[in-house]
């Protein structure tokens, strides 16, 4: 398995240690953040991470928490209340420009470094439905290989019709979106997606962390699984999910069976770094061998459980990055 070809497809990119740090105490909150940790997630560590985990590319989904600016930037507004639709109008303003910003930030990084791409995040309930699809088609142009949403951030499930716009683009060019999932916000359920895809049947629509269920086939997984049966454009990745298998939460049949029930060519190797090794959330996990950069512990269990699945070598292969090459067309030999 040492020359099998590796894509991490869902991975979180900083702009810099500022931003890393932004992302640790704002995004997530100290208390979430595992002792010890000094993961930023910025370019220098995900280099760092391809070299002592054996990966050859890493998708950045440039998720801006757009929607958690927005709704606590509206606490700054002025008690008069005739004064807030200009205050409200320069506080989108400044929300859009920092995700169009982050965006071009990605775009940049992924020209000058062919081992690193980018699905673009946008969130149309800030700037405006058609606004946001003008910027998917703009990030398009760009090189970014999807769209990336963040439900439980904007407030809305994928079903809303604010989305509508961004799905008739995506459709009519046969471009992705990735949507974050898990029970933590009822806008991440992935049946919240149901309306969206009786809308935009054709629309290629990836799952995060197979549903993101604490215990494999629970029922936000089955979600998944029953879209995925009706629709035969619906993916996920793996992220969150092959770690548990190292550490015995899951056995490595079982891992199997589910990836098939899904459509194994369907499904992508994801880590989900930088937040898989910054937060504490997995108590009592097996220990990595001692020569395992610790920063990068979870994403090499991921890709140790990768390499010894009981599948086939085509299966294996296109878990490992052939699913991820096939559904956004990467070339690493891009110029």
């Amino acid at each position: 398995m040492t020359d099998l070809e590796v894509i991490d497809m869902h991975c979180h990119l900083q702009r810099d240690p500022a931003h890393g740090q932004e992302m640790r105490d704002y995004f997530l909150g100290r208390h979430l953040v595992k002792p010890g940790a000094t993961n930023l997630g910025t370019l220098s560590e995900f280099k760092e991470l391809m070299a002592a985990c054996g990966i050859s590319a890493m998708n950045a989904l440039m998720l801006t928490w757009s929607g958690r600016y927005h709704r606590d930037g509206q606490y700054t507004f002025p008690d008069d209340y005739a004064e807030r639709a200009s205050s409200e109008a320069e506080l989108r303003a400044r929300v859009s420009r920092r995700i169009t910003d982050n965006n071009d930030w990605a775009a940049a990084v992924a020209a000058d470094h062919p081992e690193v791409t980018y699905f673009a995040g946008v969130n149309p309930i800030v700037m405006g439905a058609q606004e946001a699809a003008a910027e998917v088609a703009r990030q398009r142009s760009r090189g970014a290989l999807g769209v990336k949403l963040s439900p439980a951030d904007i407030g809305v499930t994928g079903s809303d019709p604010a989305f509508f716009p961004i799905y008739e683009f995506c459709v009519a060019h046969d471009y992705p979106v990735l949507t974050e999932t898990g029970g933590h916000n009822p806008a991440c359920r992935p049946a919240g997606f149901a309306g969206a895809l009786a809308a935009y049947p054709r629309l290629p629509l990836v799952f995060a962390h197979f549903g993101h269920d604490r215990t494999l086939g629970g029922p936000l997984d089955q979600e998944v699984l029953e879209l995925a049966r009706t629709h035969d454009n619906v993916y996920t990745d793996t992220s969150l999910r092959l770690n548990e298998v190292y550490d015995g939460t899951i056995s490595p049949e079982d891992m199997v069976k589910h990836l098939r029930m899904l459509g194994i060519e369907r499904a992508m190797f994801g880590s989900n770094y930088v937040f898989c090794d910054v937060l504490n959330t997995r108590p009592g996990h097996v220990a990595a061998p001692d020569d395992v950069d610790a920063r990068f512990t979870q994403v090499w269990k991921s890709v140790q459980v990768l390499k010894t699945l009981p599948l086939t070598d085509d299966e294996r292969a296109g878990l490992a990055a052939g699913n991820f090459k096939r559904l956004t067309g990467y070339d690493r030999t891009r110029s």
